[in-house]
């Protein structure tokens, strides 16, 4: 294993002999093995453990744990303890995110204050798969397919190469002693539902799946190469950059083949989404001064090319849906159906899908930020509510609220985007037409 360890650092050029490397341990088997391998490899390494108090006394034990561990190592180590609750109701994030951020920030800090030069991770070729299926399991690309790369700027992943198979087997044989995280062994987490369930089942057909997988994941990355580099190519060769904005031929634009996706790997770094690079399609098309708006820049139609520039103001407050049909500039993913009463069989349980009677509607609809005022009839209630009321009665965070859309008809209010539709809006029994809007809140800003 060590033999193997060293080879790995050696053929991914992950870290040179004299480099001073920050491990991350978290206590747990494989950051346990990681710090070991680096200890038997002679690494001038230290220790950085997060303690993020979600645990009760397993967090504290951890610590004590991980303190011990550096001293049997002979390395120095850092501990910090975050109040991840407290970040998430001030960002409006998952307790996930938010233990990221502060991790990677707090390792940021430490790799200036001390003049370290990397910091390692304790990712394993099992945790690459689990993420290869994550991202197919919610749509991705071929980069999604690559799994979890090696080198990410100074953050390195020097474990990927073994199985947890192999660090199991390792830690018997050198009598390692580490801590077990109970969670890790609930399938309500996604990531565990795949480890605990796809992934067995995987073995049973094929028992070296982990090593398969792997191989397949290394081939996708050298295929993603050679695809990012011909989409750069053609961005290149399409793309005319003069005095601040980009001009693109739609002639040429229209030659390429698949078109859906050479316009959203053409335009994806300037902001726009999978579904506005699917309605640049459609304003390819239409009458000169259709535009696209994404977080960053606008793109319109003069004639017969597309003019893009970036943006001066980073958000833009209203959006216009004049039809169903047409809702191709949003700032975000929304899917809009429009289909008669008899077709709908239940109304989705779903905040972030919208079921409206399309007859109480007047079009154009605005999508907006909320304002200081704004009221609507909270559904299942007959009263109004102001929306700032409606914020403090569900603890939604400050940030989230500032983010929130507004669907309006007219100066009605139709949906809180993401919370809960106006009352006068809802499907009935005497409910003919009906409008599906389904929102991708977590990718709106």
């Amino acid at each position: 294993m060590l033999k193997v360890f060293k080879a790995y650092l050696e053929e991914k050029q992950l870290c040179k002999f004299g480099d001073r490397i920050l491990l991350a341990v978290s206590g747990g088997i494989d950051s346990v093995v990681m710090a070991h391998l680096f200890r038997e490899a002679d690494y001038s390494c230290a220790i950085a453990h997060c303690n993020f108090q979600l645990r009760g006394e397993d967090s504290e034990s951890d610590e004590v744990f991980v303190r011990s561990l550096g001293a049997l190592l002979e390395m120095p180590v850092y501990v910090k303890r975050f109040d991840v609750e407290e970040t998430t109701r001030e960002k409006g994030i998952s307790v996930q995110m938010a233990a990221r951020e502060l991790r990677y920030t707090w390792f940021e800090e430490l790799l200036q204050e001390y003049s370290f030069d990397l910091v390692a991770t304790a990712h394993n070729a099992n945790d690459s798969v689990e993420t290869f299926f994550l991202n197919l399991s919610r749509g991705t690309g071929i980069r999604g397919l690559t799994g979890i790369p090696p080198v990410n700027g100074k953050i390195i992943r020097p474990l990927l190469f073994t199985t947890r198979a192999m660090i199991i087997s390792y830690c018997n044989q050198h009598h390692l002693e580490f801590r077990v995280d109970a969670s890790n062994q609930e399938t309500k987490y996604q990531r565990n539902k795949i480890r605990h369930d796809v992934i067995p089942v995987m073995e049973q057909v094929n028992p070296g799946f982990i090593e398969t997988m792997s191989m397949n994941m290394d081939r996708l990355g050298e295929v993603h190469v050679i695809y990012r580099r011909s989409v750069d190519l053609t961005r290149r060769d399409l793309f005319e950059e003069e005095a601040g904005r980009i001009t693109i031929d739609i002639a040429q634009l229209k030659r390429l083949n698949p078109r859906s996706t050479w316009l959203f790997e053409l335009f994806s770094p300037y902001g726009f989404t999978r579904s506005q690079c699917q309605g640049i399609e459609n304003i390819m098309d239409a009458e000169p001064g259709r535009q696209s708006i994404s977080t960053t820049h606008q793109l319109f139609k003069d004639r017969d090319r597309l003019i893009l520039i970036e943006s001066t103001s980073k958000a833009f407050d209203r959006y216009y849906l004049d039809r169903p049909e047409n809702h191709s500039s949003l700032p975000f993913p929304m899917d809009v159906e429009l289909f008669s009463r008899s077709e709908l069989d239940e109304i989705p349980n779903d905040r972030n899908i919208a079921c409206l009677d399309c007859d109480e509607i007047q079009f154009p609809l605005t999508i907006r930020h909320w304002l200081h005022g704004d009221y609507f009839y909270p559904l299942g209630m007959n009263q109004i509510k102001k929306l700032s009321d409606f914020f403090v009665d569900n603890k939604i965070p400050v940030p989230e609220k500032e983010r929130t859309w507004i669907l309006a008809s007219g100066k009605k209010i139709v949906w809180i985007m993401g919370h809960r539709i106006d009352h006068r809006f809802r499907i009935t029994e005497t409910t003919t037409n009906v409008l599906l809007l389904r929102f991708q809140s977590d990718v709106a800003t």
